[in-house]
């Protein structure tokens, strides 16, 4: 029962970020419940971000094992007997108590099973040995390697949520950080707002794209980003990664989130 009082903070969440989450608290992880579902591996990503800010709970992992938790004890529940009225004969087309108990206790393992065979089946399909692998056509697909050796999103954001700040530095870090950005070709027309946050050795950008971006215009602004340097060259920061993705609730729009280390 000590789960419990996180019920309101779980009751935040919409559907899709739920069921995301029960996915990663069954064993799953991002890529393949990006692969599961038919998304980026990006978009669960945001979603997972989205729940943290949603719970204020700090870890993907902790609201995953609370989610299951629950449904664990909902599940209990249900399986508690129902008062019989005798003036009421069962349905004739009810299924006997003892095969809906059963069916109710199997019910997580068989949805788990049924996963993992559609992970392993899509994985075979998109892994063809007769056809070769596609040539990289985006800039995004060009830093794949890159990407899978970047930090975890949720230690980065909590170093700059939870880190302290140089009364100093800080400020005129994130001057020169939102003046290099706002410098940049078309920034003002395709991000619609930013935000910029330095702790005292981390600085985080975090914004959303105008709606409908297109995959060229995103390449250009990734491409604009990467060669980015702040206003004040007093201010020396290194790229530590940078990312497009979708809004959890509005597909149509999106986010983009970056980090800079400080150097000096």
């Amino acid at each position: 029962m000590k789960d419990q009082p996180f019920d309101a903070a779980l009751a935040r969440l919409n559907a899709a970020e739920r069921e995301l989450l029960i996915l990663l608290g069954q064993g799953h992880t991002a890529k393949s419940i990006a692969v599961l579902k038919g998304l980026s591996e990006l978009a669960v990503n945001e979603r997972f971000r989205s729940a943290r800010r949603k719970t204020g709970i700090g870890s993907s992992r902790e609201i995953a094992r609370l989610l299951v938790a629950q449904e664990n004890r909902d599940d209990l529940i249900d399986l508690a007997p129902l008062p019989t009225d005798a003036s009421k004969p069962p349905r004739p087309d009810a299924p006997p108590l003892g095969r809906a108990f059963l069916t109710r206790r199997w019910r997580p393992i068989m949805i788990t099973a049924a996963l993992l065979a559609a992970s392993l089946l899509s994985y075979e399909t998109a892994k063809s040995p007769t056809e070769p692998n596609p040539a990289p056509t985006t800039l995004s697909a060009q830093n794949a390697p890159e990407r899978q050796t970047r930090p975890d999103p949720e230690v980065l954001e909590a170093e700059v949520a939870n880190g302290p700040r140089d009364a100093a530095w800080s400020p005129r870090a994130e001057q020169a950080l939102s003046q290099g950005y706002h410098d940049v070709s078309a920034f003002d027309e395709d991000i619609t707002s930013v935000k910029v946050t330095c702790a005292s050795t981390l600085c985080e950008v975090s914004g959303e794209t105008r709606p409908n971006l297109s995959n060229a215009d995103r390449d250009r602004l990734m491409a604009a980003f990467l060669t980015l340097r702040p206003s004040d060259e007093k201010i020396r920061l290194t790229s530590v990664t940078h990312r497009f993705g979708y809004r959890p609730d509005e597909q149509e729009a999106g986010t983009y989130v970056a980090y800079w280390r400080r150097r000096d």
